[in-house]
């Protein structure tokens, strides 16, 4: 059993007689969201929080973080990482990671899309670069519809001879068909 700090009187969330204290000494995912629920309506719960994380507290549910997240917060001194107001380890705005965390707490960030279509835009441009290199490619001409411009040359010289490609199969299968129909 965890001890708590006196700080943490019969004022606290997990310490009042209703709560089962087993809740925040859990590695069970269900009683961690439980646990962290009720942290999120205690007074005491930054205060709790900044204690576990300056302690280093290796176990259990305190204000709201789990061990695996403080370790987190403590793990990189001076990492850009902070808590929220409701207590949940954010990254940078900019990161994958931050996007991530907005769209799944259904929140909207500019600074997050904007990073998102740059990052988006170079891989784009990347993997057109190395189409071009092999020469040009039906995929090299779907990125550059998706970029909005027009197809180069050898992207289109590709994209012609893989329809010629595709028709002329279509024909011999279709040939092919009306032979045994003609053959029955």
């Amino acid at each position: 059993m965890i001890e708590l700090p006196a700080f943490l009187d019969g004022t606290a969330a997990c310490a009042q007689p209703h709560n089962d204290p087993e809740l925040w000494h859990s590695s069970a995912s269900a009683d961690q969201r439980e646990a962290k629920a009720i942290c999120r309506r205690c007074p005491l719960m930054q205060a709790c929080a900044d204690y576990a994380v300056t302690t280093a507290e290796p176990r259990g549910t305190w204000g709201g973080l789990t061990a695996p997240e403080r370790r987190r917060l403590n793990s990189r001194p001076g990492a850009a990482e902070w808590l929220d107001a409701e207590n949940r380890v954010r990254k940078p705005c900019g990161t994958v990671s931050a996007l991530s965390a907005h769209l799944r707490y259904d929140e909207t960030c500019q600074i997050c899309t904007d990073a998102q279509a740059a990052r988006t835009l170079a891989r784009r441009r990347q993997r057109l670069a190395e189409e071009h290199a092999a020469g040009g490619s039906v995929t090299g001409a779907a990125i550059h519809r998706r970029l909005g411009e027009p197809v180069c040359i050898g992207c289109r010289n590709a994209e012609r001879a893989d329809g010629a490609a595709r028709r002329q199969k279509r024909r011999a299968l279709k040939a092919q068909a009306s032979g045994m129909a003609l053959a029955s």
